[in-house]
This record gives structure tokens, sequence and C-alpha cells, in this order.
């Protein structure tokens, strides 16, 4: 009876010792797999980023190419302006100097073909 006593005790504590060892053994599986998960959503949200801004930087480059077509516009403008004055500081009189820079600056800049542009992109 005392020899099946200390059998059974002794397989409990084993058992015990197993289950302890399997018990830490899920706990670390547990935790790689979670840092793995975090890992993986980390990723995920850089490489949404990484999307985003690719497709910024396309839209950015479509509107620089707008925008420097309407700088080019206002260079031809302000040369223009300046032929003007320099023409009529040689001799024209000033009332034809205000109609030429008037007729500079009322001219609308490409801004309605732009617009429809932007609006169809939309």
């Amino acid at each position: 009876m005392r020899k099946k006593l200390e059998r059974l005790r002794l397989d409990k504590e084993k058992t015990e010792k197993m289950l302890n060892e399997r018990d830490t053994m899920l706990d670390m599986q547990m935790k790689e797999l979670q840092y793995r998960g975090d890992t993986q959503k980390m990723l995920e949200i850089e490489v949404d980023r990484l999307y985003r801004l690719k497709e910024l930087k396309s839209y950015c480059l479509r509107i620089s190419s707008i925008r420097s077509l309407r700088e080019k516009e206002q260079e031809k403008r302000i040369t223009g302006v300046a032929k003007s004055i320099s023409h009529n500081l040689g001799g024209e009189d000033d009332d034809e100097e205000e109609e030429s820079v008037g007729e500079n600056t009322l001219q609308s800049p490409c801004s309605s073909p732009v617009e429809e542009i932007t609006e169809k992109e939309k």
C-alpha cells in the first residue's frame, strides 16, 4: 500500500512537471504568435502608407506639371508687360501703356481648362 501511494505521488509530480513544461512552451508559442501578428499589422500599415504615398506622389506630379504651365503663362504675361513698358518708355503715350497692361492682367490664366481636368480626375 505504501509503495503504491509513493508511486502515485511520484507519477503525480512527474505529470505536474510535464504539464508545467507544456504550459510554459505554449505560453512562449503564444507570445511569439502575438509578436508575429503585431509585426504583420505594422508591416501592413507601412505598405498601405507607402501605397498612399505613391498615389500622392503621382497626383502631385500631375498637379506640378499643370502648375509649371501656369507659371510659364505668367512669365509670358510678365515679359509682355515688361516689353510694352520698355516700348512705352521709348516714346508712346501713357494711355496705350494702361491699355496694354490692362489687356495682360485681364487675360484669364489657364485656370478654367485646368479646373476641368482636375474635376474630371476626381
